[in-house]
């Protein structure tokens, strides 16, 4: 026989065995694997979700409640101190009847003294001393549970039912003046609470022994059962969170967990409540187990069944095919860089292309190429798993791996026989194992990271079974890996980026505020701190209105509800600029915009505030300065017109007659003295300076006090001082286009001196230093505009000179004559050539 020979006849008859158990066991690794995950992830969700359903359900009843006591509080019955016990009797009473679950409502007096109750209970007694009556007079308040210590005798002694425990609801009742004047409070029943419990929970068959409890702000069990509440709440300061988390008890026993608050509700009353979720997690895979045992118990059967018979037949079909083994075995070509798994699908094709299959095949024939068969569907479905999988022996080398395996650990073809430790180099901290001996019974989970030979890091979740023979001894360990890599690294980036951000946040010289919904504060950066005066330890969970004056804070609220409620996720906040509150009391004026995102289901909005109060105190400052500069000007003008008048007054009346009588004496002398030849030409020379001087004097008038101006308007005394330019520049054109919608159009006194002295500087300006060929002068308006345009085409004003230059106060002028009447003054060059200068006026509206 050679010596490769294969020993048949007692490795045959366990392949039956073999296969039946290995895909015995890939059926209870997959149930335990993906039906186990898929239900705990299951239960964590659900678990999370009838917390949050029983919260909400919670603050949905506390609000409707509150929302109804303050309605009832606000009737017309309730408003006045002199309604009378039967007017407010009858309200409480309606009110009770429509909730069945209200077992006592009272009117109370300031003194504490019940006006008024339901059923006509406890009125003229004194509830001074109770809870209800003295948070109720300072607003809106909610009571937890607690037995009915006052109420108990007097429903007892009204024949009327008296519950375990109730809860107390307060809210202040107000006069028509707003004043309060009452207290109104009222009890109700806890089995409304424990109704909606049971509601959430559902049926008993459906809930798998989840529980739900309501916590107290002491960590008190205030309603239900949670067999975690002094483990997962080992003090009452812990926050609660959505999150469901697994925890164990005192027995080891795992629970899933979720721990979520009651919100306030719109009135702003605050119960103090949490929702604790608890369920054992044995109970949510309970279908799991169910799974397992019915797959263990049909599949150990078959396997015993088909191995057995494998055995039987084998042992008589061993020995026939010994010699078409072996000749397979000597034709399985060589393929060094070929995976276990090809290798196995090589020896599989030869036996199947030796074993014909044919009607004239014996049953040991057939059984053998249904064999073969479920072996090489077996080998295929392990090497197309997603998943990486390798098996090692009890020495730790390799024996077989899949495709995957091969792709994330970067295997060589000749990995098969080398030591596991030799091809992954696991971390310090990783759980390693050297021996089949150090692998507990059952699946070993845990997370570590590995280091190929080519030096990629690989994070992943591993699952070690260690597999069993058909004796009871180590047939290796089994490995299924789940890649996290690329998971951590993600998480990685996030962390990173989270980092960054709240570096920067910190960092940041603008103020950052995030606030909830309920505007309460979550984040508050130093910038903040350091602008309002407080520190973040003091507000956080604060109301934002603690930082805005008492006069904003119902707009900024309004203003926030409809930002909240809208689709924008970034805009200012009013005109960008906001009002704030320092903790000394001094107001601020803030740049301000707003954004709002979502975290994990809720509404965060983030505001980003800069102090300006001391630019805007400059800014300020700077206006009433233009403003007093306007009126000073303004005046000045004033004062200039009465001065030209006054000065064009003297000029005329007295100097142009003195002048006048001089020219007169000297021609009158002139015919006296006429034979005197000498004195006849002094006196001569003398009339034409008098002459000369009175032209100066006619001048000197046109220039302090324009012609045609105060008697027929702003149009006669522009065109009339074109006319006195004309004969000066023959040269140049001048044109002087009118556009009104009446004829005859007048504008007030100081628009129309300022417009035209504007108009006469400019036109100086073209002539004397833009040396202009062309000058246009348009005037256009109706009553309370004007638009007066001035256009040359002369060597232009120079960018840098549009403000004026010094020396030069022409520009200067312009613009404060401009101002002067509230107009605006422009003066550019144009892009053709030359320049404008344009006022625009409006009276104000």
């Amino acid at each position: 026989m050679p010596a490769h020979r294969l020993n048949l006849h007692k490795a045959l008859p366990l392949v039956p065995l073999a296969v039946a158990m290995a895909l015995l066991l890939a059926m209870l690794l997959g149930v335990d694997r993906i039906v186990g995950d898929d239900l705990t992830r299951r239960a964590r969700f659900r678990i999370g979700q009838a917390a949050q359903t029983y919260a909400e359900e919670l603050n949905r009843d506390l609000s409707r409640r509150s929302v109804a006591i303050d309605l009832l509080g606000r009737h017309a019955a309730l408003q006045s101190p002199q309604g009378g016990v039967t007017a407010w009797r009858a309200a409480l009473d309606d009110f009770r009847a429509r909730d069945p679950n209200v077992v006592w409502l009272g009117l109370v007096a300031l003194d504490g003294r019940v006006l008024a109750g339901s059923d006509g209970l406890l009125e003229g007694r004194s509830i001074a001393s109770r809870p209800v009556f003295v948070h109720g007079r300072d607003g809106p308040w909610f009571g937890s549970f607690h037995p009915p210590v006052v109420l108990k005798p007097v429903l007892q002694d009204a024949g009327m039912g008296v519950p375990d425990e109730v809860a107390d609801l307060a809210v202040p009742v107000r006069d028509a003046q707003g004043r309060v004047w009452a207290v109104l409070a009222s009890h109700f029943d806890s089995k409304a609470f424990a109704l909606l419990r049971e509601d959430v929970l559902g049926t008993p068959d459906g809930r798998r022994s989840m529980e739900l409890a309501i916590i107290g702000q002491e960590g008190r069990i205030v309603l239900g059962r949670a067999p975690l509440a002094s483990r997962y709440w080992p003090q009452p300061s812990g926050r609660p969170s959505i999150e469901a988390l697994s925890v164990e008890d005192d027995r080891r026993h795992r629970y899933m967990v979720a721990h979520v608050a009651v919100g306030d509700t719109p009135l702003g009353v605050r119960s103090g409540w949490s929702v604790l979720a608890t369920q054992p997690l044995e109970a949510a895979l309970a279908p799991a187990r169910s799974l397992q045992r019915y797959v263990l118990f049909w599949g150990a059967l078959s396997a015993l069944l088909i191995g057995g018979a494998g055995a039987v037949l084998a042992r008589r079909l061993a020995r026939p095919y010994a010699d078409m083994l072996d000749a397979v075995a000597a034709h399985v070509p060589r393929r060094p860089d070929a995976l276990p798994a090809e290798h196995f699908r090589d020896v599989l094709r030869l036996l199947a292309q030796r074993v014909r299959p044919a009607s004239t095949n014996s049953p040991g024939e057939q059984m053998l190429l249904r064999l073969l068969a479920d072996a090489e569907r077996l080998g295929s479905m392990l090497d197309q798993m997603p998943a990486p999988l390798f098996l090692v022996d009890d020495e730790g080398r390799l024996v077989y791996w899949n495709r995957q395996a091969a792709t994330v650990f970067d295997w060589p073809p000749d990995a098969a026989g080398r030591p596991l430790a030799e091809l992954l180099r696991w971390a310090p901290d990783a759980p390693a194992w050297r021996e089949a001996a150090s692998i507990p019974e059952g699946a070993w989970h845990f997370q570590a990271r590995a280091d190929t030979l080519s030096g990629k890091e690989v994070w992943a979740a591993w699952t070690v079974t260690r597999l069993h023979d058909a004796d009871g001894g180590s047939a290796g360990v089994l490995t299924q890996v789940r890649d996290l890599t690329a998971e951590r690294q993600a998480n990685q980036r996030l962390l990173e980026q989270t980092e960054t951000l709240a570096a920067v946040i910190q960092a940041s010289s603008d103020a950052v505020i995030s606030t909830d919904e309920s505007g309460r504060i979550v984040l508050f950066n130093p910038a903040a701190e350091r602008i309002f005066g407080v520190r973040a330890d003091d507000i956080m969970g604060e109301l934002l209105d603690r930082l805005i004056p008492e006069r904003v804070r119902s707009a900024h609220q309004q203003d926030m509800q409809r930002f909240s409620a809208s689709q924008v996720s970034r805009r200012t906040m009013g005109s960008g600029r906001v009002a704030g509150l320092r903790s000394d009391g001094q107001e601020l004026v803030l740049d301000a915009s707003i954004s709002q995102t979502t975290v994990q289901g809720r509404r965060v909005l983030t505001a980003m505030l800069r102090d300006v109060t001391e630019r805007v105190r400059a800014e300020r400052a700077q206006i009433q300065y233009q403003l007093e500069l306007s009126e000073l000007t303004h005046q000045l003008m004033d004062q200039e017109r009465a001065t030209t008048r006054r000065l064009a007054q003297l000029l005329h009346n007295r100097l142009g007659q003195t002048l006048t009588a001089l020219r007169l004496s000297c021609e009158a002398l002139a015919v006296q003295q006429r034979d005197d030849k000498a004195l006849s030409e002094r006196l001569g020379k003398v009339d034409r300076l008098a002459q000369q001087a009175a032209s100066e004097v006619r001048e000197a008038l046109v220039d302090l006090r324009p012609p045609l101006l105060e008697d027929q308007g702003l149009v006669a005394a522009l065109d009339n001082e074109l006319q006195l330019h004309q004969p000066a520049t023959s040269r140049t054109g001048l044109v002087f286009d009118v556009e009104l919608q009446e004829a005859g159009q007048r504008w007030p006194a100081d628009v129309e001196y300022a417009a035209f002295m504007i108009a006469r500087e400019a036109v100086v300006n073209a002539l004397q230093h833009a040396r202009a060929s062309s000058i246009q002068i348009a005037l256009s308006g109706r009553d309370g505009l004007l638009c007066l345009r001035v256009t040359d085409n002369g060597c232009g004003l120079p960018p840098d000179m549009a403000m004026g230059r010094p020396g030069h106060l022409g520009l200067v002028g312009m613009r404060e004559r401009a101002l002067a009447i509230h107009g605006t003054l422009a003066v550019a060059p144009r892009p053709e050539g030359g320049t404008l200068v344009e006022l625009q006026w409006e009276t104000a509206r």
